[in-house]
């Protein structure tokens, strides 16, 4: 079985990658552990009227997530326009 290349970039490898299969290199590969770690995140409580908060779901609900997850995007977003 062939060796993985040492690569000199990231698209280097990615590029590699894209035209050869990992099955071709499996007795060069190594099992590795990864462990992620989440932020901490507190909660907070927020007031809404009904219609807000129905208008907060239908938003929600035509991008396919939860409505406090579109809400905790919304919130990053304008944040990171500060």
């Amino acid at each position: 079985m062939p060796k993985i290349p040492k690569f000199k970039s990231d698209k280097e490898a990615a590029d590699f990658w894209d035209t050869h299969s990992l099955v071709d290199y499996e007795e060069d590969l190594e099992q590795v552990e990864i462990e992620f770690v989440r932020p901490k995140q507190r909660t907070i409580l927020i007031h809404l009227e009904s219609g807000d908060l129905e208008k907060l779901k239908l938003a929600a609900k035509q991008r396919g997530v939860d409505h406090s997850s579109l809400l905790q995007m919304w919130v990053k977003e304008h944040l990171a326009q500060l």
